[in-house]
């Protein structure tokens, strides 16, 4: 049987370097380790070779940026994997795929990327590849977790998603290109919920429309503000009779969000490049400064509605204490069931519209995320 290869863009890099890992361990793939720098991809190749058998991972010397650069790179490979720190190139990289007739995976969260690859879903469908967008863990599990609540209910009325994010932020190597894609999405960011049978616009001069969610010890009850996700957007038409749904993100720390954030976002609607300029720095100083101890990643799903006649609330907690391998691990269950065809189909989805939420979680789950769920009355 004909084995998969896999073209793994920024393998080099936080996320990628443990998506390499996971498909590596949980799949037959080939693998094609890719990063600009020839050195980087030889040594990270030779290093996953002597971890996992068979001598699947190769390097490659891929510059994201360029057509050429790509085109070179994908024949002999079946999807692309952009896990890179900046979605800039994805114009470059569907195009690509597109040429190759590759299909395409990425994990970035961009609005300006979805709206490239939403205006390309014609061109994907009539090439029958399919493109899987807004892969890892948010974007990505916030709407698997709503459809898999909505599969233990008789009828689920009400889901939340809320996440928490305390990273220690010194260590990391953090490159210009990554945080000025953070300050872009300042200019893009949209806080919507769903309520009452209708999207709605949170006010963010006050914070009535923010919920506060339990995460558990240590963190206990957080405040989370609305973010809008696109996989999130079509649950109220897929779920008859679920009336309340979003899902919110909480705070890094008291001085990056009541000071840097605000901040960013005015200088944003001034001058973006002023933005990534002056700001991008001080967001990743106040990032490293700021942030201490405990240090977790937590994603929680509050679900309400009727089941076995009765009113009941259904509680899903996931967490590990690295942000990175957190996003890689849903995305390499997700590949995992793009390798075996599951999900392999033409046309433009997010990860959290077209996975199978129920197989999706105990993969994640055997992968080293902790899965706990509780029912209440």
């Amino acid at each position: 049987m004909k084995k998969n290869a896999i073209l793994l863009l920024g393998a080099t890099g936080n996320t990628g370097g443990y998506l390499a890992s996971l498909l590596l361990e949980y799949s037959s793939a080939a693998l094609k380790v890719a990063s600009r720098s020839e050195t980087k991809a030889a040594v990270l190749a030779e290093a996953l070779n002597r971890r996992f058998p068979g001598g699947r991972a190769s390097p490659a010397v891929v510059d994201a940026a360029s057509p050429a650069s790509l085109a070179a790179a994908l024949p002999g490979t079946d999807l692309l994997v952009a896990a890179s720190s900046t979605s800039a190139h994805v114009e470059a990289a569907a195009g690509a795929c597109l040429s190759a007739g590759v299909d395409y995976f990425d994990v970035q969260y961009s609005a300006s990327k979805v709206a490239f690859l939403q205006s390309q879903a014609g061109a994907i469908e009539n090439a029958r590849r399919c493109f899987i967008t807004d892969g890892g863990f948010h974007p990505g599990l916030p709407a698997v977790l709503v459809r898999w609540g909505a599969a233990r209910f008789d009828q689920l009325t009400s889901a939340n998603v809320g996440s928490v994010i305390k990273i220690d932020w010194r260590p990391l190597e953090i490159g210009p290109e990554t945080v000025a894609e953070m300050i872009g999405e300042f200019g893009a960011f949209q806080s919507f919920f769903y309520k009452e049978g209708r999207w709605k616009k949170a006010r963010m001069d006050i914070v009535v429309d923010h919920i506060k969610m339990d995460f558990g010890p240590p963190f206990g009850r957080q405040v989370a503000a609305p973010m809008m996700l696109e996989e999130m957007r079509r649950l109220p038409e897929s779920i008859p009779g679920l009336r309340e749904t979003g899902f919110f993100v909480g705070g890094f720390n008291w001085f990056t969000d009541w000071f840097i954030m605000p901040l960013g976002m005015i200088v944003h609607k001034v001058s973006r490049p002023a933005a990534e300029k002056f700001i991008g720095p001080l967001l990743l100083w106040s990032l490293k400064t700021f942030s201490h101890p405990p240090y977790d990643t937590r994603l929680k799903l509050e679900a309400g509605g009727r089941k076995d006649g009765e009113e009941r609330a259904l509680h899903l907690l996931l967490s590990h204490p690295d942000g990175y391998f957190f996003t890689a691990a849903p995305a390499a269950a997700a590949i995992l069931q793009w390798l075996d065809g599951t999900i392999r189909k033409p046309g433009l989805y997010t990860q959290g519209e077209i996975v199978e939420p129920e197989r999706l979680l105990k993969d994640i789950e055997q992968m080293g995320i902790s899965v706990k769920q509780a029912w209440y009355p």
